[in-house]
């Protein structure tokens, strides 16, 4: 079998990051979030799919020019300030969905700061510290896909361990990356507070 010379084109297509949603509606993003994460949760480890199956490989490239073309379509590129993919981490193959800001936190369903009390798998249960959002106090299981060590995280969520204390902020049952979610910080969990205020 023939090894691609260079770099592989579908790499070179996961580090692109076409998308700056703003004015997308929040459920679309959602979807696309959802998809994405659940095709990087699949991914199996290894030998990459492409190169043990060439049509899928063909199939592959396809689809991505589809999503890239979508993407480019939607918006350009952008990532927040300070919630870039970390250089020194893992390859990064999913892109922010939304650039994070005070505007665009106040669009996400719920938001506190909240301790991981248990992790299985890409679920996480937080105890809410604070509600700012969507929640209330107690318990509330999340999945947190590529934040639990588990699959490789869209750019900029952290590494979620039980006892860990963070501002969490999502859609659904989605707990975002990208600056969404973060390590505890009590200037920025003031920031959230009064953004997030009624």
């Amino acid at each position: 079998m023939n090894e691609p010379i260079g770099d592989d084109p579908l790499d070179r297509l996961r580090r692109a990051d076409p998308l700056a949603a703003d004015g997308v509606p929040s459920a679309s993003l959602d979807r696309v979030r959802a998809r994405v994460q659940e095709a990087v949760a699949a991914e199996p480890r290894g030998v990459p799919r492409w190169a043990a199956r060439p049509r899928l490989a063909l199939g592959g490239i396809g689809a991505a020019v589809v999503v890239v073309a979508l993407l480019a379509f939607i918006g350009s590129p952008g990532v927040g300030p300070g919630v870039g993919p970390d250089p020194s981490g893992p390859p990064v193959i999913a892109s922010c969905v939304e650039q994070y800001s005070l505007e665009s936190l106040a669009r996400r369903d719920f938001a506190f700061d909240g301790t991981v009390v248990a992790i299985k798998g890409e679920n996480v249960t937080f105890r809410v510290d604070e509600a700012f959002r969507g929640v209330a106090a107690g318990d509330v299981n999340l999945t947190a896909t590529g934040m639990t060590g588990t699959a490789i995280s869209s750019a900029g969520g952290p590494n979620l361990v039980v006892s860990g204390r963070y501002l969490v902020a999502g859609s659904v049952r989605f707990v975002w990356a990208c600056g969404f979610t973060q390590d505890y910080d009590a200037s920025v969990a003031a920031t959230w507070r009064q953004a997030l205020g009624d």
